[in-house]
């Protein structure tokens, strides 16, 4: 106590500064709220932005200030539920007239479009006080099918016909419905391919010559089924047989076939109809946004007879599904049937790791072994059904989700090789 009170003197003169120090950060920060309470804080950023889902993405946000003094601004965005994390903020230091631009990194994790509102700020210029602006209109986000892919495809593409460039490609002549030429008659031409008015005018039998097709249908078939929305990771079946379509799509575009796609469920979708050209590759990706996985049982009957009814010539079917367990097979070998061979049937199925990797599992109990007995069951069900889709003479892979695109354009790019169209 007598050491404290050999201090107490101090203590007025201590307890006068600190009040008088409290009172002078109370004044510079009434000073900075009123130097802050007429600061305009004015937000630039694209009125629609697009992000690939299961990429990331950078959305861009532009802030500037009429304050004729530097500032500290710190921007808070609250992300739609298309896009990964619930907000994201960014932020820095402003001087008077010019331009903050802020990067956030997004990530889609679900197909659609939203609305994006409108960043709060937060201003300040020492620290003391801070004043908090909501700023800039509504914007609008879409998450589209992966078109990271499409551009990395689009770089290969251009690299291997650069390579080629100076040599001709010439057209296989054949058995095709694409008029070549006229030329003479010799002996073994089929009668049926007579010119007879170029014969008359040139007083001797000419008979046409046809090449196989250049351009040939291809129709991109996504099962939007119940079975296609177990989730692989962070995104769904359906979401990486959506973006694998849209990458044989711009294939298909880029080889000069005609492409459409559709999807189906218990119901068919007209979907796009075959087409060529950017503006069609263009609807089909915003097609493909809106293919959402439903809980409704898949139909491949009806898949096959809308095909019948739409298809006027032979095409190129590929089917983006997961096939059925046992007991359920039929409907779709019978879907088979009724495609081929009129048309040819190419299925693309969607592995299941988890089911493969429970058939795999040495069991130690009578749970694990139950477990191990089923998914064995069902793994051994799945091959029998392949095999029977190619006894049919349907072209079948398999492949994991992840790596659905490329199984895709593989499946493709052999029955382009094989002329099997």
């Amino acid at each position: 106590m007598s050491g404290v009170a050999l201090f107490a003197p101090l203590f007025a003169p201590l307890g006068l500064f600190c009040a008088a120090a409290a009172l002078g950060v109370l004044g510079w920060t009434l000073v900075e709220a009123l130097l802050l309470r007429g600061v305009h804080v004015r937000a630039e950023r694209a009125e629609k932005s697009v992000v690939s889902l299961g990429e990331t993405e950078t959305l861009r946000l532009s802030l500037s200030h009429d304050a004729p003094f530097a500032l500290k601004l710190q921007a808070r965005q609250r992300w739609p539920e298309l896009l990964e994390a619930g907000a994201g903020r960014a932020g820095g230091r402003c001087p008077p007239g010019e331009r903050l631009a802020l990067v956030f990194q997004v990530r889609g994790v679900a197909r659609g479009t939203q609305a994006l509102e409108a960043p709060t700020v937060a201003l300040t210029r020492w620290g003391l006080a801070e004043a908090i602006r909501t700023v800039g209109p509504q914007a609008e986000v879409s998450v589209f099918p992966n078109l990271r892919a499409v551009r990395r495809l689009h770089q290969q593409l251009n690299h291997f016909f650069l390579r080629g460039a100076g040599t001709r490609i010439a057209p296989r002549l054949g058995q095709g419905r694409e008029f070549d030429r006229l030329r003479d008659y010799v002996t073994g031409d089929d009668f049926r391919h007579l010119a007879w008015r170029a014969s008359a005018r040139a007083r001797k039998l000419i008979v046409r010559e046809f090449r196989i097709e250049r351009s040939q249908d291809v129709v991109l078939c996504v099962d939007r089924g119940h079975r296609m929305a177990g989730r692989v990771g962070a995104l769904s079946r359906n979401d990486h047989a959506v973006n694998a379509a849209v990458l044989t799509a711009y294939l298909c575009n880029r080889v000069e076939d005609r492409v459409g796609m559709l999807s189906f469920a218990s119901e068919v979708d007209r979907g796009i109809a075959q087409g060529r050209g950017p503006a069609h590759l263009a609807a089909i990706t915003r097609f493909g946004v809106g293919i959402l996985p439903d809980y409704l049982h898949t139909d491949y009957r009806a898949l096959a007879a809308h095909l019948r009814r739409r298809l006027k010539t032979r095409s190129l079917v590929l089917l983006f599904t997961v096939v059925p367990e046992r007991g359920d097979h039929e409907p779709l070998l019978s879907a088979l049937r009724t495609l081929l061979p009129s048309h040819l049937a190419a299925v693309v199925v969607l592995r299941d790791p988890g089911l493969e990797a429970a058939a795999d599992v040495v069991p130690t109990n009578r749970a694990e072994l139950s477990q191990t007995l089923v998914a064995g069951e069902l793994v051994s069900a799945r091959r029998e059904l392949m095999q029977a889709m190619r006894a049919m003479g349907a072209l079948v892979t398999e492949a994991n989700p992840e790596d659905t695109g490329v199984a895709a354009v593989n499946t493709y790019l052999d029955v382009k090789r094989r002329q099997l169209l």
